[in-house]
């Protein structure tokens, strides 16, 4: 389980203590000085803060709904700024694997099949209006290359639960699998 990072080497050029003429000469500096300052910025900034990637798989039969869940650790919140996906379809020589169609070009509604529900249980709080297809949360605009991911942005507090319903809208015998990828920082903060 992540904890908070210990306290830091808050030094101007950590590891030149062993050649104090170095480090002083170094100091000295002010260019030289500038940039050791902005490391350490940087790894004070990253102690407290570093980018991170929850990420949810499964596979839904036809004219099945199911949920899926992924939990927010307890050492760290995360805030979420964007949302990438794929999936594919039961068989791709008939139906479409999204973003790209099948053997024939085929890209119908049905193909896909997939639509999702977000909800984080430890607000109760619905992050979707229902049911959404999964075109337009994965791969808004998409042909058949990937374009952007959604922009998505929501602080998951830690220890929160975020459950993700998955509805596949294909026949009964048509499963479809799908990874999500929920982008942001985990962020160390004093409880």
């Amino acid at each position: 389980m992540p904890s908070v990072p210990g306290p830091l080497d808050r030094s101007p050029m950590p590891g030149f203590n062993t050649n104090p003429e170095m480090a002083a000469a170094i100091d000295a500096n002010p260019v030289f000085s500038a940039i050791a300052q902005d490391v350490l910025h940087e790894r004070e900034v990253q102690a407290m803060r570093h980018h991170f990637i929850y990420h949810v798989t499964g596979d839904v039969a036809g004219q099945q709904t199911l949920p899926f869940t992924f939990l927010v650790e307890q050492g760290a919140d995360f805030k979420c700024f964007a949302v990438t996906g794929s999936g594919f379809s039961y068989d791709d020589s008939y139906a479409s694997s999204y973003p790209i169609p099948n053997a024939l070009g085929v890209t119908s509604w049905a193909g896909r099949g997939l639509s999702f529900m977000l909800t984080d249980t430890r607000s109760a709080r619905e992050l979707t209006s229902g049911f959404v297809p999964a075109e337009l949360l994965l791969t808004p605009g998409y042909g058949q290359t990937f374009v952007n991911p959604y922009i998505f942005r929501y602080f998951f507090y830690r220890n929160s639960r975020i459950r993700l319903d998955v509805r596949n809208r294909d026949n009964a015998n048509r499963t479809h699998s799908f990874d999500i990828a929920f982008h942001g920082y985990k962020i160390y903060t004093p409880e």
